[in-house]
């Protein structure tokens, strides 16, 4: 694992501004259409018999699919990188343009089963969450159909369950706690909306990519296994 950690950390330093450059092009932009279609369905529900619900409701769906999407790119930047590939930027956007409708779809599927499965019992909605969460990384890994990725990711997760479970919960409470600092420490100097979101757009646009790197060099690492 820390020789994971090490060379996540030294692809992410050694082409920043690579990495910065798809984060731009590609992760900033849905969130922003996240926060927008968010904030628009809160202002249109605000006189709902339960005002917060379908803005929480939807938040929770929207940010499940955009997060699929955005690892994409990602994923595949890392994977011609382990390769020894050339232009793996250039290459990375082409690939993360011809698989956006495809993804696009798994995605909302995706997040529907998850939020399906968390209204009914919780634990059917997480157990979702993890069978189909390497879906992106086999279909970024030249796997060509979704079935057959879905199929893999199943197995896979099977194969490393609680390895799995563990190090998405590390991932996922280090990034909460980031949020949580900043909005902390933003408090003491603003309570304007906008600034708040700016610099959690400008935190995510920075720790996505690295998040997703470790967690494929984590999945090329168990793949091999």
């Amino acid at each position: 694992m820390k020789k994971i950690i090490s060379n996540s950390f030294s692809l992410y330093t050694q082409e920043f501004l690579s990495v910065m450059l798809l984060s731009i092009l590609t992760y900033v932009p849905l969130l922003v259409i996240h926060a927008l279609l968010v904030n628009f369905i809160y202002q249109q529900t605000r006189f709902s018999e339960y005002p917060g619900l379908i803005g929480d409701m939807a938040n929770g769906i929207f940010m499940l699919v955009f997060l699929t999407i955005a690892q994409i790119p990602f994923i595949k930047f890392t994977l011609l990188d382990i390769e020894g590939e050339d232009s793996i930027l250039k290459r990375s956007l082409s690939f993360s343009m011809e698989k956006a409708v495809p993804v696009y779809l798994f995605a909302c599927l995706y997040a529907v089963l998850i939020f399906l499965g968390g209204i009914l019992f919780v634990v059917p909605g997480i157990v979702v969450l993890l069978l189909f969460y390497f879906v992106p990384f086999f279909i970024s890994d030249s796997v060509r159909s979704f079935k057959a990725a879905i199929s893999r990711s199943v197995k896979f997760v099977k194969k490393h369950f609680f390895k799995a479970c563990l190090i998405i919960i590390l991932l996922t409470v280090i990034q909460l706690t980031f949020e949580s600092l900043l909005a902390f420490l933003l408090s003491f100097y603003t309570d304007v909306y906008v600034t708040f979101l700016l610099t959690k757009i400008l935190l995510l646009m920075f720790l996505l990519p690295l998040q997703v790197i470790i967690m494929t060099n984590i999945y090329n690492a168990w793949k091999a296994v």
